[in-house]
């Protein structure tokens, strides 16, 4: 995958984790790109390009990411919605061979470039991929998202997804930064099948700390 990112005006940034910091190169002043990025759908719905921003419910599930320790050796992990790549980098870092999966094939880049820098790259896969049509053949042990929550319309599709792909005894982690609609989603997890324990962390971003949410999610009587 080419990871020609001059179309952008670049930034880096450092993630200080227990286990290591992480580099990232991300977009500077994504702002700018919601109005040059920003299309409406078949059914007339506002696209708009979030994936630009590094956002804190990603720091977030890396936190989580990493104090699983030892359990994400050689696990075999999803992650939709990858964004920026962040928490797959660090599941990789924990020995885990992780398929990195965004819909935007620009977000896929920025990932493969920082899977690169980090040198985790050996460990990754980048499939471009809308959940509301997958294309696997296998299960995963664990399937991340980091802030993929926000509008109801990508709610079904997400929990078929886990429904299709998740191993029996496998586990989904959601990050989310506390949207009250959000509570509709777990209650639909709750409806197919699904228990979750939610856990939070402090993160600190721009210089504002911010409250994070961590749904541990498992198939009822896996």
């Amino acid at each position: 995958m080419k990871t020609e990112l001059r179309d952008y005006p670049l930034t880096s940034t450092i993630i200080k984790l227990k286990t290591g910091r992480v580099q990232l190169t991300i977009v500077k002043e994504p702002d700018w790109f919601l109005d040059q990025l920003s299309r409406e759908d078949n059914e007339g719905r506002l696209y708009l390009p979030y994936w630009t921003y590094l956002w804190e419910a990603s720091i977030g599930l890396a936190h989580h990411v990493e104090s699983i320790g030892t359990d994400l050796k050689d696990a075999h992990i999803l992650e939709i919605g990858c964004g920026f790549g962040l928490t797959g980098i660090v599941a990789c870092r924990m020995g885990a061979k992780v398929v990195f999966t965004d819909v935007e094939p620009d977000a896929l880049r920025f990932a493969h470039h920082n899977a690169d820098q980090n040198d985790v790259k050996e460990k990754a896969d980048f499939i471009q991929m809308d959940w509301n049509t997958p294309c696997f053949n296998g299960k995963f042990h664990y399937i991340l998202a980091a802030d993929v929550i926000y509008e109801e319309h990508h709610w079904e599709p997400i929990v078929r997804l886990l429904q299709e792909y998740l191993t029996p005894n496998g586990i989904a982690l959601f990050s989310e930064p506390n949207r009250k609609n959000a509570t509709g989603f777990f209650k639909l997890l709750n409806d197919t099948g699904f228990a979750y324990q939610k856990s939070t962390y402090s993160v600190k971003l721009e210089g504002r700390m911010n409250r994070v949410s961590i749904y541990t999610v498992r198939r009822v009587n896996a």
